[in-house]
C-alpha cells in the first residue's frame, strides 16, 4: 500500500512538473520574440540593395495598444510569402506575449516611409 501510495505520488509530481518546466519565463518568451525577428531581418537584408525598385516595406510587431512597432524593408527577390509569413507570425506572438505579460506601450504611430532607397548596397527606408 505504502509503495502505491509513492508511485502515485510521484507520478503527480511528475506531471505538475512536466507542466512547469513547459512555461516560459517573460525574458524566455521576449528571447523568443528577439530570435525571430533576427531571422526575419536576415531574410530582408539577404540580398544586397542595388535597385531601390526592386524593394517595398512592411509594418512589424505590434504596440500593446495596437500599430506596427516599426517597418522594414525587404527584397521583392525573397521568398516574399515565407517573409510575410514570418512577420504575421511575429505579430501574433508579440500580441499574445503582450497581453500574456500586461505589457503597455506610448501608443504613437511611427511615421510610414515614402519608400526605400539604397546606400552603399544597404536599404535605407526614406520618409
Amino acid at each position: 500500500m505504502r509503495n502505491s501510495i509513492l508511485i502515485a505520488l510521484l507520478f503527480l509530481t511528475s506531471i505538475t512538473s512536466c507542466t512547469s518546466d513547459n512555461e516560459l519565463s517573460q525574458e524566455e518568451e521576449a528571447q523568443n520574440l528577439r530570435e525571430l525577428f533576427s531571422e526575419i531581418e536576415n531574410l530582408a537584408l539577404s540580398v544586397d540593395c542595388e535597385n531601390a525598385a526592386e524593394w517595398s516595406f512592411t509594418g512589424y510587431g505590434i504596440k500593446a495598444c495596437g500599430g506596427p512597432i516599426g517597418f522594414i524593408a525587404y527584397s521583392v527577390n525573397i521568398d516574399v510569402d515565407l517573409f510575410l509569413e514570418l512577420i504575421e507570425e511575429h505579430r501574433e506572438k508579440q500580441r499574445a506575449f503582450n497581453k500574456k505579460w500586461g505589457i503597455s506601450s506610448d501608443c504613437s504611430v511611427p511615421t510610414q516611409p515614402a519608400g526605400v532607397i539604397c546606400q552603399n548596397g544597404s536599404p535605407v527606408l526614406d520618409y
